[in-house]
Parts: structure tokens; C-alpha cells; sequence
């Protein structure tokens, strides 16, 4: 927080930032933790959403308490999201050199993990094909294991809402699963 503090010039800024650090930290904490689900990755996105929060501090001033929340979950969801993206992207999707040069070719189980790890592959790659909203949801929902009211809490929405959000998105998934081959009956 010290290195933000030192770019800027006005006491005043300098106050309401600190304010703001003090009200708000444990709550962006708590919201980029429940999307990433690791305590470095969550406190480095808490770190990285101040920033952003420099350039608007004006604008923060007079905002409500409420809108400013809006503003800052709205920067440290997106900031967690990315780096659950980058993060994911950056994993392995195929089998390791070793793993085949150890294998039995003729092993099933080995057979099985290739094809699920294909499978992975491609829905992570459709997956980042839709559109923002749907991906989210579906991440919290089935990969996070979130519950439709923490979800509603997170993006701020009602859990009808969210109900309704997540069947269009599984629809679209298995729509676009389809037309890869795959039949997923969801």
C-alpha cells in the first residue's frame, strides 16, 4: 500500500486512500479468494486492484460507499478472473514425454486419461470461446463448486438470475460440444 501512497501528491488523496485500504481490503480479499481458491494469488489481485483505483480517486470521492463497492469488486473480479485464466491456460493439457515413455500402450486406464485430458482441453478452449458472463458463471458453478448464493453475491444478481444464466451457458456449451462430436447430455 506505501508504494501506492507514494504516488500521490495531496494529503487528502493520501487520507481517503488509506480509508479506503482500510474498509475495503478484507472484502476484495475475501472475493478474489473465493474465485481463485489460494491466498497468494488472492492477496496478489488485491495488491494489483489499487492501482486501477489511483487514476479514480476523484471520482471516488463522490461516489456512494455502495457505488465505490460496485467499482472495486467490479476491478478485483476481473483482475482474479484474468489471473485464473492466465493460470489455467499456462497448465499442461497433454501427457509428459515421461508418462508415455512409461506407459503401456495397450494400458486402458492410460487410454482414459488421454481421452480425458482431450476432452479438458477442449472445454477450457470453448469455454474461452463464450461469452464472459456464462464463462464465469460456469467456472464458479462446476469448476469452483460455488453455490448459486455466492455466485448472486459475487455478480451481484439474484440466484433465479443466476439459475438462469447457468442453464443458457450449459445449453451453449453442449451446443458447442456438439458440433465437435461430442455428446454430453447435460
Amino acid at each position: 500500500m506505501f508504494q501506492y501512497l507514494s504516488l500521490l501528491d495531496a494529503e487528502e488523496e493520501k487520507e481517503f486512500f488509506q480509508t479506503i485500504y482500510d474498509r475495503y481490503r478484507d472484502e476484495m480479499f475475501y472475493t478474489a479468494y473465493t474465485i481463485l481458491q489460494n491466498k497468494h494469488d488472492a492477496e496478489d489481485v488485491v495488491q494489483d486492484s489499487f492501482l486501477p483505483m489511483l487514476s479514480h480517486l476523484d471520482k471516488m470521492r463522490t461516489n456512494s460507499p455502495q457505488k465505490n463497492w460496485n467499482f472495486i469488486v467490479t476491478i478485483v473480479k476481473n483482475k482474479a478472473f484474468n489471473l485464473y485464466n492466465r493460470k489455467k491456460r499456462k497448465q499442461e493439457m497433454e501427457i509428459s514425454e515421461d508418462e508415455w515413455m512409461e506407459a503401456d500402450f495397450v494400458d486402458e486406464d492410460l487410454e482414459i486419461k488421454v481421452i480425458e485430458k482431450e476432452q479438458v482441453r477442449l472445454v477450457m478452449e470453448l469455454l474461452g470461446q463464450m461469452n464472459e458472463s456464462y464463462r464465469d458463471i460456469l467456472l464458479m458453478r462446476y469448476y469452483h463448486g460455488m453455490k448459486v448464493t455466492e455466485i448472486a453475491d459475487i455478480v451481484e444478481k439474484t440466484p433465479d438470475n443466476i439459475r438462469h444464466i447457468s442453464r443458457r451457458a450449459k445449453m451453449k456449451l453442449q451446443r458447442m460440444l456438439e458440433e465437435y462430436g461430442y455428446y454430453t447430455g447435460i
